[in-house]
């Protein structure tokens, strides 16, 4: 009986050290080839990431910025929560401004970018900068699609009307948001939007089904993780690079998403 419960606490405390200093730390790289009716390029890789909620550049920022720096993508997508609500505003600008591309890095806002949004909002920085630009309720031209970028659904600040104010439908549309209640997708697929990049999640933080119920990352949305069709719409929902109040992963490494658009 003392032998089982020897090895009942190894497991333990082994599933603890994995899930809390490996795992949230050992970043896989995933890819999506996605064919968009009407695009006007034979491939335009982009590359999404989400809750990243930075505190200070880590081992975790680093490898996340080498890993971009390898795939060498034409666009960068940050669908929110950069930082963590007690994040220095510097420390997410810094990791922001080291993530390179070819025609440049689009970021939404999420639930804990309380500093940055605070920041914008005094005008103590700014939105566009040589390095990144910061869509609240906006769409820009990207060349061969329209960018459109909602502000946080989480607090209800999501602007839709606002955001499609500029899209006209001769191009393909990709809409950010850090988040993706039903309502909102039901609004974006009726404007016609091609694909939506989407966070927040966390994947649920276990990758296991019969406890992942048990966390409450798991309740935000049957859209967990991965790539969906809703009608027309695609949705590319990831598991985030970072972690936030939840500090440990199991079965759910944190990812980059390589998402390859390709004309049809």
């Amino acid at each position: 009986m003392k032998r089982k419960y020897y090895y009942l606490l190894i497991g333990i405390a082994a599933f603890l050290l994995y899930s809390a200093f490996l795992e949230p730390y050992w970043i896989v790289r995933k890819t999506y080839d996605i064919r968009i009716p009407g695009l006007m390029a034979e491939k335009v890789t982009v590359v999404h990431i989400a809750d990243i909620h930075t505190t200070s550049p880590g081992y975790r920022e680093r490898k996340t910025i080498r890993m971009v720096e390898e795939i060498n993508p034409d666009f960068v997508l940050v669908t929110g929560d950069l930082l963590k609500s007690h994040s220095k505003l510097a420390s997410g600008l810094e990791f922001l401004s080291q993530i390179r591309s070819r025609y440049g890095t689009y970021m939404v806002l999420g639930n804990a970018d309380g500093v940055l949004e605070a920041a914008l909002r005094w005008k103590r920085t700014r939105k566009d900068s040589l390095d990144y630009h910061i869509l609240i309720n906006e769409s820009v031209d990207c060349g061969a699609f329209r960018l459109v970028g909602l502000d946080d659904p989480v607090d209800h600040r999501e602007d839709v009307e606002k955001a499609f104010a500029g899209v006209n439908g001769t191009k393909p549309v990709l809409a950010l948001c850090h988040f993706h209640p039903d309502s909102l997708l039901w609004d974006l697929e009726s404007r016609g939007t091609d694909l939506v990049l989407s966070g927040h999640t966390h994947g649920g933080h276990v990758g296991f089904g019969a406890i992942v119920g048990l966390f409450p990352y798991a309740y935000r949305s049957r859209y967990i993780a991965g790539l969906y069709s809703i009608g027309d719409m695609r949705l590319c929902v990831t598991r985030g690079v970072g972690t936030n109040v939840f500090p440990m992963r199991f079965l759910c490494r944190p990812e980059v998403i390589v998402v390859n658009l390709m004309g049809e």
